[in-house]
């Protein structure tokens, strides 16, 4: 029994040890292999870990099991892609620094997927805005004035029409973008702007997609609501909400 109790704190100060970075018996964490697109730097189990739950996936839905450097799954090849889109969508944001995943970015994976893996393009319910909530009969379904990058024959007013999209995707109403006590193909709100760059990027990302049309006509792969999810700045890694740390027992 004595010399039980006396093994006892070497045994422990061992197993201590060898649980120690860098201490004798530590085991050195493997180098990742394979990397075309990411930095050998980077913070990779964490960089993972964010794919895995934009898309609410497990790492082998990209990764062949027991082998996480193989090529022989195309979902990887899909990946690299979509590293190389996201990169591209930065340079439409001058907020946005260093080569993705590294720094700060307006847009990222969970952006698109929230959880899933293909985005959503539709907005579940209709936005309720002031004019709904005072009684207003919807707008008569007309052409838009001044339109700069929208087809001319674009129904911006009335029931199913764009404009009700973006509200929907945004979750504001229209003086968000128009506004400014004057008439709305006043191009005197500089959000009016920022919203045709919008259309452009959405035309640019569904370029990488085969089948798609011109937004706003044909199939879309990714919408304003894809990203805005009733918000009108879009979610992203360095400004999502986290949950607070669980109390120590």
């Amino acid at each position: 029994m004595r010399l039980f109790i006396y093994l006892l704190p070497v045994s422990v100060s061992v197993s201590l040890l060898a649980q120690q970075p860098g201490g004798r018996g530590a085991v050195p964490p493997l180098a990742p292999k394979n990397l075309k697109l990411l930095a050998p730097n980077s913070d990779i189990p964490f960089v993972m870990q964010n794919f895995n739950e934009a898309l609410g996936v497990q790492c082998t839905y990209c990764h062949v099991e027991g082998d996480f450097a193989a090529d022989t799954n195309p979902k990887k090849e899909m990946a690299r892609k979509m590293i190389g889109m996201v990169r591209l969508i930065d340079t439409s944001f001058p907020s946005s620094a260093g080569v993705f995943p590294e720094g700060y970015h307006e847009v990222d994976c969970i952006t698109c997927h929230r959880g899933s893996v293909k985005p959503e393009t539709m907005a579940p319910r209709k936005f309720y805005n002031r004019g709904n909530s005072l009684g207003d009969p919807p707008p008569a379904q007309r052409p838009g004035v001044s339109l700069k990058l929208l087809p001319p024959d674009t129904h911006v007013h009335g029931a199913d029409s764009l404009m009700g999209e973006f509200r929907d995707a945004l979750n504001v109403d229209c003086n968000y973008c128009h506004g400014g006590g004057r008439t709305q193909e006043v191009d005197i709100n500089p959000r009016k702007d920022i919203a045709r760059k919008m259309i452009m990027l959405v035309r640019q990302i569904n370029s990488n997609f085969p089948g798609t049309g011109v937004f706003p006509v044909g199939n879309q792969e990714v919408t304003c609501y894809t990203c805005h999810r009733g918000d009108p700045h879009p979610v992203s890694v360095s400004n999502r909400r986290y949950d607070p740390p669980a109390p120590k027992q």
